[in-house]
């Protein structure tokens, strides 16, 4: 039998055309832009101009294609809502693979800019989190308990490394503060406020480094 494809394939190589992408990479790529238009209306209008119509647009996706991957605005939100639990989620993966000695040897400084700061640095590039985090939005709470545990597992390894003779309940305190100060923070600065980012990524890590000390950590 004839192999059909290989002429074809030569043709095209020949022409200087690039193949086509696979249709799941496609699908993929439609679903990233679909979002990242997600996250800029969020940004810009807040839920309310949220709308399938207004996302098609913003998009520069046809509606019916929208509808395709997305039957409602719960699901594009869900969606979004897992694509930050996710980047959340690799930047705990990329923790426990520091070596304990590396957390030894830094300074409190210096280790809450490598423990925390990357969650601070995502939550502040991401102002769409603000909404998807608001009351009106029901269901869709960040982070998700998973999440969470794994965030707070990570705290307590990395200070038990630094305060060997402490507790697992003074553990447990310890990593329950350096959790709760952003995330009640988060909810008690207006998402409008121009220090919004100052307190993310300056006073934040310098109060909790001011915790810390205190704990000879």
């Amino acid at each position: 039998m004839t192999d059909k494809t290989a002429p074809i394939t030569h043709a095209s190589a020949k022409a200087g055309r690039t193949p086509r992408k696979p249709q799941q990479d496609r699908g993929h790529e439609r679903v990233a832009s679909i979002l990242d238009a997600c996250s800029r209306i969020l940004q810009r209008d807040g839920e309310a101009g949220l709308t399938m119509h207004h996302l098609a647009k913003e998009s520069g996706t046809s509606i019916g294609s929208l509808y395709h991957f997305f039957p409602d605005k719960k699901s594009v939100l869900a969606a979004l809502n897992q694509r930050h639990t996710d980047a959340l989620c690799a930047i705990t993966k990329r923790l426990e693979q520091i070596n304990d000695q590396v957390w030894k040897r830094l300074s409190t400084a210096q280790m809450v800019e490598r423990l925390i700061v990357p969650f601070l640095e995502h939550i502040t590039c991401h102002p769409d989190i603000h909404v998807l985090l608001s009351p009106t939005l029901g269901d869709r709470h960040l982070p998700s308990p998973a999440l969470r545990a794994a965030v707070r597992s990570i705290y307590e390894k990395v200070l038990h490394v630094r305060l060997p003779d402490a507790s697992a309940e003074d553990l447990r305190a310890y990593s329950a503060v350096l959790l709760s100060i952003p995330a009640g923070l988060f909810h008690s600065i207006p998402e409008a406020d121009e220090s919004r980012e100052r307190i993310w990524l300056q006073e934040i890590p310098r109060a909790l480094t001011g915790y810390l000390d205190t704990l000879g950590c």
